[in-house]
């Protein structure tokens, strides 16, 4: 089938093309241009003066409307994707927080079996594998973790997870930890990118680490140290490792609460658009509407959250606890608080996370013989439309 998308404005990772059209035949962007192509076309797709962005990748991101992923049941899948879908993401990894080996085991197994569904389902995002996010973390940067659940890394444990599935994609671990440099050369090894997380690694842990695998940082700011003291002295933390390594990625929570502007502003000066990833962190309460200070339950967490200012809140108010957005609001915050602009706030959300999980060949910027998965904004960015494969999935 040869689809035309035509009355857009095009958002390549480095610029625009004005009165813009994209060509997709069989899944696959076959020509991009300006005005209007020659030739018949099976589909003709009006954007309407939008911005033709490529599909949303969101490589971080729990659940939603009620569920997460690792309560390992078809509905929950089915719901939370649609939801995400509906929010701009085309490609996505379930992300697992911290929880028992058998809880591991049954959620890697449940992922295995409904991707093997994902053919047969309507309006979800492609499933492009799975991100372990724990539980190997430090136990003072447990953050919405359960800290009875963390520890350093088993060979044991892990290893019985990674003989269970070949759908592992990322894992993010505290690369301080005793058997931690191990475990980034195992997962290196086995094309897993690994990520610094939940860690209290000082700048000199961060940069050992760089050589055992550890390739991007979960989060920035959130459950990340920062410059402190070592007895009288001071020593950077992981943030500003970050800030002097150029080459290392970031993942940000850009839903205007986890990151005030000035945050926003600062952590873009500094790294560019090249090495920002946007990620939603969205828990199960994402994609639905509260009541300033409504209460709601985790029951994988076992504790209370408060919902305030629109994010998920710890109960002692110490740390947050997950966003509640999808990878939409991400962009138009980068572009309204950060004052990033639209091209550079979509290849962050888009093209940034492809090249952290090894995914920029097929995904993640509109270039020909790239999948063609794509989202129209309108003029005030919200999400219109989603494409997915060349054909309309999503019509908000």
């Amino acid at each position: 089938m040869k689809t035309l998308i035509k009355d857009v404005t095009v958002v390549l990772s480095d610029g625009y093309i004005e009165n813009g059209y994209a060509v997709a035949q069989d899944g696959i962007i076959t020509d991009i241009g300006q005005g209007i192509p020659e030739g018949s076309f099976d589909t003709v797709i009006k954007g309407d003066g939008g911005y033709l962005c490529p599909g949303f990748v969101d490589i971080h991101v729990h659940g939603g409307v009620g569920h997460e992923f690792i309560d390992s049941t078809e509905a929950a899948y089915d719901d939370i994707l649609r939801a995400h879908h509906k929010g701009g993401t085309t490609t996505i990894l379930p992300t697992f927080s911290s929880a028992s080996l058998e809880t591991y085991l049954d959620a890697v197994k449940v992922y295995g079996e409904y991707k093997s569904k994902e053919k047969e389902k309507n309006g979800i995002p492609h499933l492009a594998g799975i991100h372990m996010e724990g539980p190997y973390f430090a136990l003072s940067q447990a953050g919405a973790q359960t800290p009875d659940i963390i520890h350093p890394p088993v060979p044991e444990e892990y290893n019985s997870i990674l003989n269970s599935t070949s759908h592992i994609l990322r894992w993010s671990v505290a690369c301080e930890l005793d058997g931690a440099l191990e475990f980034g050369d195992l997962l290196k090894s086995r094309g897993i990118s690994v990520s610094i997380g939940h860690s209290d690694a000082s700048s000199d842990e961060v940069e050992i680490a760089r050589s055992h695998g550890y390739d991007s940082v979960t989060h920035l700011y959130s459950s990340c140290s920062i410059v402190h003291r070592n007895g009288p002295f001071r020593e950077g933390g992981i943030v500003e490792a970050a800030f002097l390594d150029d080459s290392l990625k970031v993942e940000i929570i850009a839903d205007g609460a986890h990151l005030p502007k000035e945050l926003l502003k600062l952590i873009y000066k500094v790294k560019g658009s090249d090495n920002i990833a946007l990620v939603t962190d969205c828990i199960r309460y994402g994609g639905k509407s509260y009541d300033e200070g409504e209460l709601v339950y985790d029951p994988i967490q076992k504790h209370h959250l408060t919902i305030e200012r629109n994010v998920a809140v710890m109960p002692d108010r110490k740390c947050f606890a997950g966003s509640l957005a999808t990878t939409g609001h991400l962009v138009r915050t980068m572009v309204s608080l950060a004052g990033v602009s639209l091209c550079e706030a979509v290849k962050m959300a888009t093209l940034i996370p492809a090249r952290i999980v090894g995914l920029a060949d097929t995904i993640g910027s509109i270039e020909i013989e790239k999948n063609a998965d794509f989202v129209i904004l309108d003029r005030e960015l919200s999400v219109k439309t989603v494409i997915l494969d060349g054909k309309i999935s999503v019509e908000n």
